[in-house]
């Protein structure tokens, strides 16, 4: 039987602002509060529970969340990136601010969260793993 993923857990430094910058970026449904999470609803249904809690803000790392969105979705949530002049960057080493990048056929952003531990990336054309 095949798994199917539900949710994810990110460890952040302020959960709800973490939470409300992707779902702002997504135009996702408000996040909701649960227990000590979160919670981004994404479309094909898996959770993704923000907490601030959990683990000490010196162990926090920087998560990396990555997106598969349409050409439409991607324009829109470039658009609230620059409207909002929000950073971004064509690589996940943020060398390469202010641009997108064109692999494989498509188009790729990167955007940090307000926290700085939660670095998303939105593409449009899925990588070609093995």
């Amino acid at each position: 039987m095949p798994n199917e993923l539900n949710h994810i857990i990110v460890h952040c430094r302020d959960r709800r602002e973490s939470a409300a910058f992707l779902a702002e970026l997504m135009d996702a449904p408000a996040p909701c509060d649960w227990g000590l999470f979160t919670q981004v609803d994404t479309s094909n249904n898996v959770g993704i529970d923000f907490a601030d809690a959990l683990v000490p803000p010196d162990r926090i790392n920087e998560s990396h969340l990555a997106f598969l969105v349409t050409d439409d979705e991607f324009d829109s949530i470039l658009e609230r990136l620059k409207e909002k002049s929000i950073r971004f960057w064509a690589d996940p080493h943020k060398s390469k601010e202010g641009e997108i990048n064109h692999l494989f056929g498509g188009r790729g952003v990167y955007a940090l969260d307000p926290g700085g531990t939660v670095l998303t990336e939105f593409i449009t054309a899925p990588y070609p793993y093995c």
